[in-house]
């Protein structure tokens, strides 16, 4: 049987839950599953799926009650079998408009990807869990937000942990990477990739890289990503100049070339607040990049005891762990073979094959 399977995404855009539903479409088998993919609303990043031959839609209203009536008249037009909602806007508008659908066979999925402490409260807390009973299954990207969804909603998600595209990061040319960054022969270079924002950390980044060019000035420090919030990096970037350290700590944006980029740098850091999986972590490790991050969330799993790992919120604590690694070819050189021999778990295809197994699992039909 051939599932028509919709997945409801907010907006289109580079950031990590795309990519997940990207690769795991991709990777299903296309004689059981036929994929859709619809938008809450338009945004200003990629449509990730244009390059693929399925059905698509953006919904044509800002307006999340429209786009709620919209979505359930797209799925009764393509007869979706599977509703599967990804995150936390799409998991609450999406679920509710599906729920229209159930008794006409519609079976619909919540995918978890991050920690969403900052967003369950008060209202969103009891509709998430008022929703989990039209919820056929729960998915979550590691077993820590597997059991956060547990404590706060009641429910106990399966487990499917997200895959590397080794073809996307690996085989980098780390001379053609550093020239395009702008870093220097002499210089060691520390990564950060993912958005500007609070939960990436971005701030304790910056702060940690002033203090490591105190003692080391030959380093650089580049901050790879999209400004999710403009008025964070306005402010770090004011924060960088009174320092004095305009050159040797630079934003460089969004990067299409991520596998120079990764060979280019000599530590990746992800100082994250909270983190449901950690992709960038994950990457770095597959690209052969030692890691310094927060242990916070899934990060602790996805490091498998590959990585350095630091208390949150701690600015001084990743100075002093890019130091030591900084002074220590020979530990970075270990590193980077235990995170490559760590990351090759990393599967697309035994991820999408687990969700297969979901789908088949729930059911449903029109």
């Amino acid at each position: 049987m051939t599932h028509r399977v919709a997945h409801v995404l907010n907006s289109p855009g580079r950031g990590g839950v795309p990519r997940v539903v990207r690769a795991l479409v991709t990777h299903a088998d296309p004689g059981r599953i036929s994929p859709h993919v619809f938008y809450l609303k338009n945004g200003r990043g990629d449509d990730l799926f244009e390059d693929l031959d399925i059905p698509r839609r953006v919904a044509a209203s800002g307006s999340k009650s429209a786009a709620m009536t919209e979505l359930v008249g797209w799925l009764d037009a393509h007869r979706i079998d599977i509703l599967h909602c990804h995150s936390f806007r799409p998991n609450l508008y999406g679920r509710m408009a599906g729920a229209v659908l159930r008794p006409a066979g519609l079976r619909i999925v919540a995918h978890y990807h991050n920690d969403y402490s900052d967003k369950w409260t008060g209202d969103a807390l009891h509709l998430e869990r008022r929703l989990a009973g039209v919820t056929d299954a729960g998915i979550a990207v590691s077993e820590a937000v597997a059991d956060h969804v547990a404590k706060r909603v009641g429910r106990v998600p399966d487990v499917i942990e997200n895959g590397v595209d080794f073809g996307r990061i690996r085989g980098g040319n780390r001379g053609a990477g550093r020239a395009r960054l702008g870093i220097a022969a002499d210089e060691l270079a520390v990564g950060l990739v993912g958005r500007i924002c609070r939960q990436k950390g971005t701030d304790i980044f910056v702060e940690a890289a002033i203090s490591v060019l105190a003692s080391l000035p030959q380093v650089r420090f580049l901050i790879l990503g999209d400004p999710e919030e403009a008025a964070l990096q306005r402010l770090l970037q004011d924060r960088i100049v009174a320092a004095g350290l305009s050159g040797r700590v630079t934003f460089a944006g969004h990067r299409d070339d991520m596998a120079d980029c990764l060979a280019a740098l000599d530590i990746l850091a992800a100082p994250s607040r909270w983190e449901g999986f950690g992709l960038m972590l994950a990457e770095a490790m597959a690209a052969g990049v030692p890691v310094v991050a927060t242990a916070v969330g899934g990060i602790p799993a996805v490091a498998s005891g590959a990585a350095t790992l630091i208390p949150a919120e701690d600015p001084e604590a990743l100075a002093l762990a890019i130091l030591a690694l900084l002074r220590d070819p020979g530990r970075r050189a270990a590193m980077r073979a235990a995170g490559l021999s760590a990351a090759e778990r990393f599967d697309w295809a035994m991820s999408a094959t687990k969700l297969d197994a979901i789908y088949e699992r729930i059911g449903g039909g029109r």
